[in-house]
């Protein structure tokens, strides 16, 4: 018999951690062999749809399935798994029709009651008038333009406050769910293009009729009905066992990562004439959309390398194995330049491309350092060099400038982006965004501080990370290589110019060459710059993302309120802007609590993470506790461990199942978990480092956004739970309390 298609619901908790391993051989031998002794899938009498069948999945537990049978398939849309008794009961309420509106699948319940409005609304008596409705649609406009049902619509537009906005969507359907959420604020032809909704025009009359008298709907409507984009947001039709596997035994929390939103899929599908750039906050699923498209443009000519770069080499290897979890024929080259996905961080693609030119690289050598050498296999401490530079010619440089971090960003942004290798141009350039104003002599001073940390590096056989990309860039453009036909980046906004040089030459440009995925909040590395003074220009072809599919819409307040009131520049030069960002999950409000000492600081760790934890259904390794610095890290297990607390430190690599984790905010870049801990949050902890900048008020500006940026990205970590403690006075960043 032909293997059948299992369609599941993409629901958080959906199945509790014991019978996960038992569904998921249920389902199997269901996809292969409905008949297959054991399954047991029968007919339900008195169901209310005579589509419904029950599974035995164990003596305990039945599956509520619904059978579609076309001309050539079979397929069961999974409505979930229930204890034997409950499976019946739901089977006798419960019907899979078309939404009469705009086509898409869902659940109907015969005869239930009107959802009651039990959420908190304003106290109406203490305002001077009657608060205004947050949807300035009427409930006609919802359901004739969108195919909200007449019910849910009226209550929808009675709604007066975000939070019993969030608290209502969270019950609906998640297309239904999303459309109100983007209907505060955006018009409803904004909200079909978001959501490709194809609605058929009616009166609200005959919208109206329909969900009170619906059509009778055939298999085959129903089963092309779960293609729709929207659809997918609730659905995946399942394509074999290894998927099956990971998204019922992997869990919702990760495996759903693979699946699009319509909202990302214009992202991955288009073809644009240059490069692209999409932004967004925090969990709008960039690096998904990402992922999805270095897929498809690797697929879509398999001969093409498409090289996949981003900040870090954890970052790197994450994105690795996204790529592998979203389809594991891919082919991936070792090689830069060969055919098939090249996944690398930035400095590592830098240290590949001079490595390569062998010796052809001094002439790269010369153009960006002043003296070709090909003794570059060493890597500068760049941070020491600087020390050592100023001590050796920094005699003639204003004291309050003998700072690395001033020295290093000159370097950067600068000097190495310029190629300048002599005094007189160094003394023309201009230094535009640079903070601190230099005269003549001032530049002099500088340059002679320049002159010794490249002489030292000479000495050495060296080259800094900056000074990497920008030979491997030098090198590329004189040469004429293009290695990659298609280019991706992630996390740009930490991106420096050398980086950005070397990825215009990585490509010819051409259509589709370069496509960058950022969030300018999320900057904790690099410094504002804007794209088209390295020659990817963007303009007109940038977009950004407003719906948050990681966080509760509670946890992305509080992360959000870390960055409140700041000037956000993206690399397009162009203010970033926060409003119109949603969640379309709800949640807990985050706890911030304040505790007397260290000690008791950590006695309150250990019983939180050990509670997390053993909660049913929670995997421990989803839980984490981040800090500022790997010294507090260090602590935090060591104080855990001393209270019977296992948690594990990390690095590098990936988590590993078993126990929850402790890492810094600037390793969990890129990570995301159910419950999280931001552990020490007193005023010695963040801001951190800060002194380093005092030497210009803008520069220290800067680092000052970058620490907040640094919370925001912790904070937004987390998907469930978030707990913020600290012990002695709080930190400036907390954002206030409610």
């Amino acid at each position: 018999m032909a293997e059948s298609v299992i369609i599941y619901p993409k629901q958080d908790k959906l199945l509790d951690a014991s019978v996960k391993q038992k569904a998921y051989s249920f389902l199997e031998k269901l996809a292969q062999d409905d008949s297959t002794p054991g399954l047991h899938v029968e007919p339900i009498a008195n169901a209310a749809d005579p589509r419904a069948r029950s599974g035995r999945v164990d003596q305990q537990y039945r599956a509520l399935l619904f059978k579609l049978t076309t001309a050539t398939s079979t397929a069961y849309v999974v409505h979930g798994i229930y204890n034997h008794d409950d499976a019946y009961k739901m089977a006798a309420k419960v019907q899979l029709t078309i939404n009469p509106i705009n086509g898409l699948p869902e659940y109907n319940e015969v005869d239930a009651p009107e959802r009651a409005l039990t959420w908190a609304q304003p106290a109406v008596e203490a305002l001077s008038a009657a608060p205004e409705p947050l949807i300035a649609f009427s409930a006609e406009d919802l359901t004739v333009s969108l195919g909200i049902p007449p019910a849910t619509a009226e209550q929808a537009v009675a709604l007066t406050s975000k939070d019993a906005m969030n608290t209502f969507a969270s019950t609906l359907p998640e297309w239904q769910g999303l459309a109100l959420l983007l209907a505060d604020g955006e018009p409803i032809t904004q909200i079909q293009q978001e959501l490709e909704l194809m609605n058929q025009p009616m009166s609200p009359q005959e919208a109206a009729g329909k969900f009170v008298e619906p059509e009778p709907v055939s298999d085959q409507e129903l089963l092309d009905s779960f293609d729709q984009p929207s659809a997918q947001m609730g659905f995946a039709k399942l394509a074999g066992a290894e998927e099956l596997r990971r998204v019922i035994t992997g869990g919702d929390f990760s495996a759903w990562r693979v699946f699009l939103h319509p909202q990302q899929r214009r992202w991955v599908r288009g073809d644009w004439r240059g490069p692209y750039r999409i932004a967004g906050g925090a969990g709008t699923g960039k690096t998904v959309v990402l992922v999805h498209r270095a897929r498809r443009l690797a697929t879509d000519d398999p001969d093409a390398s498409v090289v996949v770069t981003t900040f870090t080499t954890n970052l790197a290897a994450e994105l690795s194995r996204s790529l592998e979890r979203l389809d594991p024929g891919l082919e991936f080259s070792d090689e830069l330049g060969g055919p098939g996905l090249h996944v690398k961080g930035i400095d590592a693609l830098a240290r590949a491309v001079v490595q390569s030119a062998g010796a052809d690289i001094s002439e790269a050598v010369a153009a960006v350092l002043g003296v070709g050498r090909t003794d570059i296999s060493g890597r500068t401490d760049a941070d020491a060099a600087w020390r050592q530079a100023v001590l050796r010619a920094g005699e003639g440089l204003d004291e309050k400038l003998r700072k690395s971090a001033f020295l290093k960003a000159e370097y950067e942004m600068v000097i190495l982006p310029h190629r300048i290798t002599q005094l007189p141009d160094y003394l023309k350039v201009a230094r535009t965004g640079r903070g601190v104003r230099l005269s003549r002599s001032g530049r002099k001073a500088v340059w002679a501080v320049i002159e010794a940390y490249r002489g030292a590096a000479r000495e050495a056989g060296t080259l800094d990370f900056s000074e990497a990309a920008a030979v491997a860039a030098a090198h590329l453009e004189t040469s004429g290589e293009r290695p990659a036909r298609h280019v991706l980046v992630d996390e740009g906004q930490d991106f420096k110019p050398s980086h950005w040089q070397l990825v215009r030459a990585l490509a010819p440009e051409a259509p589709n060459d370069i496509f960058i995925a950022e969030d300018a909040h999320q900057r904790i590395y690099g410094q504002r710059l804007v794209l088209s003074a390295y020659g990817i220009r963007t303009q007109g072809r940038s977009r950004a993302m407003r719906l948050n599919y990681r966080t509760t819409a509670q946890n992305l307040a509080w992360a959000v309120g870390v960055l409140t009131g700041q000037e956000v520049i993206d690399s397009d030069g162009e203010a970033e802007s926060m409003a119109g960002y949603h969640s379309a999950r709800t949640g807990p409000r985050p706890i911030v609590r304040s505790l007397p000492t260290l000690t008791t600081e950590l006695d309150h760790a250990a019983k939180l993470i050990d509670s997390w934890s053993n909660t049913d259904g929670v995997q421990a390794e989803t839980v984490a506790v981040l800090v500022r610095d790997r010294m507090t890290r260090d602590r935090v297990v060591a104080g855990l461990g001393e209270r019977g607390v296992t948690i594990r430190a990390l690095e590098a690599g990936s988590v590993k199942p078993g126990y929850p984790v402790a890492l810094t905010m600037h390793r969990a870049k890129g990570t995301e978990f159910t419950r999280v801990l931001l552990f020490g949050l007193n005023q010695d902890s963040i801001p951190m480092g800060l002194k380093a900048y005092d030497y210009d008020g803008t520069e220290l500006s800067e680092a000052q956004l970058r620490e907040r940026s640094l919370l925001y990205v912790a904070a937004s970590r987390a998907r469930d739970e978030l707990v913020v403690t600290y012990s002695g006075e709080p930190s400036e960043l907390l954002p206030p309390s409610e």
